[in-house]
C-alpha cells in the first residue's frame, strides 16, 4: 500500500530559532481558541450535534484536533506556560488531559499514521518547518522528507506517499506535492491551495481546497492511483476548513453554524450558539462518526 500524507502550511513559517529568544513561533500570533467536543448523530439525511463541552476552556492556543483511529482520544496542539506548542491528548473517557510531546520546537496537527504505532506533527523551529514522527507516547523518532520545507498540515492516505502543502513566497504560490516515501520523489500536484486536508472515506483519494480566484473556493480531489483531480463542490462563501463525514458527506463550519454537503448542496444543520460556540474553524470526527470536536474562538 502507498502511504500519503498530506501536508498543508497554513502556519506561517517563522524565521527565526526554536531555542532562541528572537524565535516567534507561529501560535505567538494566533487567537484564543478553544476546542468543544460533544456527541454527532447521523442517519441519513439527519444530522445532530449534542452535548457540546468546552474541554480545553482557557486562554491561549488549543487547536488542530484529530481523534484516534479507536475513538477514545483527541490529539490537539497547544501552548501552555510558552508560546511554544506541545502535543496534547484528552482522553474522552476519563476526561483527562495529559502533555504528550515536550520539546523546545513547536508541534502542530498531530495525526495517527498508518499503523497505528506513531503520529506525525509538523515541527516548527528556527530554521525548518518539516513533517516530523512521534511514537505514541511521545517519543522522538524523527523527521520525514527533509528537503521539503517549508510544510504545515497534513493527512495519511497509506503507508508510502505524501503529499504535502508547500509554502511559497511572493514569487511563486502554495502547493500541493506529492511525495513517493519508498522513492523519494516528489511532484507538483496543483497550486494556490487552502490548508484543510483530508483522505476521502472509502477512496484511495485525498481532497484539498483550491482556490481559483478570491471568491471561488472549490473542494477538489486527487486520486492517489492516476494522479487526476476532480472537483466536488464549492465551499461555502471564505470558508476552508472542512471535515469528511463517514456517510462521505462533508461538514463545514460558519461562524456558529454547521453546514453539511451532499451532493443536492450545502445545508445547514446545526447553529452551536447555545453551547457558546462561535467563529468555527477546524473540525474533526471520529470514524465511527459518533464524536465530533469543533475549535471555536475563545469568547471575551
Amino acid at each position: 500500500m502507498k502511504t500519503i500524507v498530506i501536508l498543508l502550511l497554513a502556519l506561517t513559517l517563522a524565521a527565526c530559532g526554536s531555542d532562541s529568544s528572537d524565535y516567534t513561533p507561529t501560535a505567538a500570533s494566533s487567537p484564543s481558541t478553544d476546542i468543544f467536543l460533544g456527541d454527532l448523530t447521523l442517519e441519513g439525511d439527519r444530522l445532530e450535534v449534542g452535548g457540546l463541552v468546552n474541554v480545553t476552556d482557557r486562554d491561549g492556543y488549543d487547536n488542530q484536533p484529530y481523534f484516534t483511529p479507536d475513538g477514545a482520544a483527541l490529539l490537539y496542539a497547544s501552548a501552555r506556560d510558552t508560546l511554544q506548542t506541545d502535543i496534547y491528548r484528552y482522553d474522552l473517557a476519563r476526561g483527562a488531559t495529559t502533555q504528550v510531546t515536550n520539546t523546545t520546537a513547536s508541534e502542530y496537527s498531530p495525526t495517527v499514521m498508518p499503523g497505528g504505532t506513531q503520529f506525525s506533527t509538523i515541527r516548527e523551529e528556527r530554521s525548518r518547518q518539516q513533517l516530523w514522527r512521534y511514537g505514541m507516547d511521545g517519543s522522538d523518532a524523527g523527521g520525514l522528507l527533509d528537503a521539503v520545507q517549508p510544510v504545515g498540515y497534513h493527512a495519511w492516505g497509506d503507508e508510502t506517499t505524501v503529499a504535502m502543502f508547500v509554502l511559497g513566497d511572493s514569487l511563486k504560490p502554495n502547493t500541493l506535492q506529492v511525495a513517493d516515501l519508498e522513492s523519494g520523489e516528489v511532484s507538483i500536484a496543483a497550486e494556490n491551495i487552502g490548508r484543510s486536508l483530508h483522505r476521502i472515506p472509502g477512496r484511495h483519494a485525498i481532497s484539498f481546497v483550491h482556490k481559483v480566484s478570491e471568491n471561488e473556493w472549490l473542494i477538489k480531489a486527487i486520486d492517489l492511483d492516476a494522479g487526476s483531480i476532480s472537483t466536488i463542490a464549492a465551499t461555502i462563501a471564505g470558508r476552508e476548513d472542512y471535515v469528511w463525514l463517514p456517510d462521505g458527506s462533508i461538514l463545514m463550519g460558519d461562524d456558529a453554524t454547521l453546514h453539511r454537503w451532499s451532493r443536492e448542496g450545502w445545508e445547514m444543520v446545526a447553529d452551536l450558539s447555545e453551547f457558546g460556540v462561535r467563529g468555527i474553524t477546524r473540525l474533526a470526527v471520529t470514524s465511527s462518526g459518533d464524536r465530533i470536536a469543533v475549535v471555536g474562538q475563545r469568547g471575551e
